[in-house]
């Protein structure tokens, strides 16, 4: 069974945690904080994209170096084939 000492401390922490919450509330605005949550996944969504095209361009000039072949990707694309057309019945 809880000391008298355990509740006390028990119904403090549970004040506290509802004075934050209280204060979080009060100070804070919802709008702005999702403002800038979008604001950062745009950010880093733009700063991956570029981390990937940086990154490919690289490679695509280091790729040479290190195997003496064209980089696979550099390759001209090959004409697509085209498949014979099935006559429409009526």
């Amino acid at each position: 069974m809880p000391n008298r000492r355990d509740l006390v401390v028990e119904q403090l922490r549970a004040l506290a945690d509802d004075i934050e919450e209280l204060w979080k509330a009060a100070t804070r605005d919802p709008a702005a904080e999702r403002r800038k949550q979008r604001a950062w996944l745009l950010l880093t969504g733009a700063l991956g994209a570029l981390a990937t095209m940086a990154s490919r361009q690289a490679l695509n000039k280091i790729w040479p170096i290190l195997t003496g072949e064209p980089a696979p990707l550099t390759k001209s694309p090959s004409p697509p084939r085209e498949r014979p057309r099935e006559p429409v019945s009526k």
